[in-house]
């Protein structure tokens, strides 16, 4: 019994040892070799001619992240040719992590996104796959704290670490373009707890009378609006594009809203987040409100007749008589008189010419 036992015992033995040879001598991934598989494909999750392809060429991608990024020395590699392609990278100097984020166009207009986290902890890297459910999530999206398998999507282009409560969080900024509708910008909460990554904490309020703290904020705005969302260092302040409907008629439909040309901000002092109005914010040129009643805008977000736009009453009476003035004025443009006038010439030249002959046969006479 003793001797099986030591079997046993020793077979456990050289399995472990040979599990860590295996993982001490694992060959990395060169962060250059990934950069350029990634770049290989990179494309395909827009423009392969199925969703079948456009998928399967985002789980590649995502499989080539979590392999490569496990090499301690890509932590510190800067991939600035992913930057500039469809992959979003989320990285501070002071997070001990960063996001790899990007997504597949579907046929249907939505978007389907695929991330990756790379963490650092002491020398070595861990990686954790993320899994787009923005889509079926609840509407009490705002309320929830998340984990991995249940990513609420997004394209990280920020993140910031804050400090609060005891804890370390890092406030994440991200884009969703959602559906052929709308788009959507999320200002998000990312922590690790156990070392495992969740999303959400309950940190934003909406006012000082708001009196329970928000997981994260969801803006959704019309598809041919632009929303600043982005951490202002200077200021420590998070600066966000006020919404609101595109006319009254449509208020409440998140679909037509659009910036006002107002800004708010959170800003970052330690505490929960308390949104306010911003009195004067400058991103390089004097901010301009979108109003349909002075911009050009697409015509779903145009005000129906019924709706105050340019089209006044005033305005409609003065058409009028311009269209009843032109059919009048056709006839004019026969011009008649002229007509008339070469008659008469030609009547006055026969009566010369008659002269002329009476004129002849007095010489004749």
């Amino acid at each position: 019994m003793n001797m099986l036992r030591f079997k046993f015992l020793l077979i456990l033995f050289f399995a472990s040892f040979l599990q860590f040879n295996t993982a001490f001598c694992q060959e990395f991934i060169a962060p250059q070799t990934l950069e350029k598989n990634i770049l290989s494909i990179n494309i395909k999750p827009l423009s392969a001619p199925t969703d079948a392809e456009r998928i399967k060429a985002s789980i590649e991608i995502q499989d080539q992240l979590l392999e490569g990024l496990l090499n301690p020395i890509s932590f510190t590699y800067p991939f600035d040719s992913l930057k500039f392609t469809t992959i979003a990278i989320a990285s501070h100097k002071d997070a001990d992590c960063r996001i790899f984020t990007y997504n597949a166009i579907l046929q249907n207009g939505k978007f389907m996104h695929f991330g990756v986290i790379q963490r650092k902890i002491k020398k070595q890297m861990r990686t954790f796959i993320l899994i787009d459910t923005l889509e079926t999530i609840a509407k009490d999206a705002e309320e929830e704290t998340y984990t991995l398998a249940k990513w609420p999507g997004a394209l990280y282009y920020q993140m910031q670490p804050y400090k609060y409560d005891g804890k370390s969080l890092i406030l994440l900024m991200g884009f969703d373009g959602h559906n052929n509708q709308s788009n959507r910008s999320m200002l998000d909460v990312l922590y690790f707890e156990d070392g495992e990554p969740l999303f959400g904490y309950p940190l934003f309020r909406d006012g000082n009378d708001d009196p329970s703290a928000s997981s994260r904020v969801v803006f959704e705005y019309h598809k041919s609006a632009q929303m600043v969302l982005r951490f202002q260092p200077e200021d420590k302040v998070i600066v966000m594009d006020h919404l609101g409907p595109a006319y009254e008629k449509v208020r409440g439909n998140k679909a037509y809203y659009i910036p006002t040309g107002d800004y708010d901000g959170y800003p970052l002092n330690g505490k929960t987040l308390v949104k306010k109005t911003m009195s004067s914010m400058n991103f390089g040129q004097d901010p301009k409100p979108l109003d349909p009643k002075t911009l050009a805008l697409p015509e779903d977000l145009t005000p129906p007749p019924d709706e105050p736009s340019d089209k006044t009453d005033e305005v409609k009476p003065t058409k009028e008589p311009k269209k009843s003035e032109s059919k009048t004025s056709k006839p004019e443009t026969k011009k008649p008189e002229p007509k008339t006038d070469s008659k008469k010439k030609d009547k006055k030249k026969k009566s010369d010419d008659d002269d002329d002959d009476d004129d002849d046969d007095d010489d004749e006479d």
